[in-house]
């Protein structure tokens, strides 16, 4: 799994996370605008926290499990994010600090290449 489509819990496309390679448990990753972005979701509050200043690679934990695979690391503004993507490359995503807390949904269109 190389590529995850972040979409917003309305289903509107936000980002695509880039992960490098190889499958270790330790990779490093990058949010990429998507595509089909609209400018009313780059400018929402989950375009805000997804793409809050200049691109930043960010170091991420990677473990694949029996029911799918989860990703988590934490953003340069402190938004700790979880991303989950089970046995049908369909998952969702959450970021969360302190009391705050978005959601949505996640897939990756690649797969998860064994």
């Amino acid at each position: 799994m190389n590529m995850i489509v972040l979409m917003t819990a309305a289903g509107a496309p936000l980002a695509m996370l880039g992960l490098s390679t190889p499958d270790l448990p330790q990779r490093n990753c990058i949010f990429m605008i998507h595509p089909q972005v609209t400018s009313a979701v780059f400018e929402s509050k989950e375009g805000m926290i997804v793409f809050p200043d200049r691109p930043t690679e960010y170091p991420c934990s990677y473990a694949r499990k029996e029911g799918g695979t989860d990703i988590s690391f934490t953003n340069q503004n402190g938004w700790r994010f979880e991303v989950r993507i089970g046995r049908g490359d369909e998952g969702g995503w959450r970021a969360s600090l302190a009391d705050d807390a978005i959601s949505g949904r996640a897939f990756s269109p690649l797969g998860d290449r064994k």
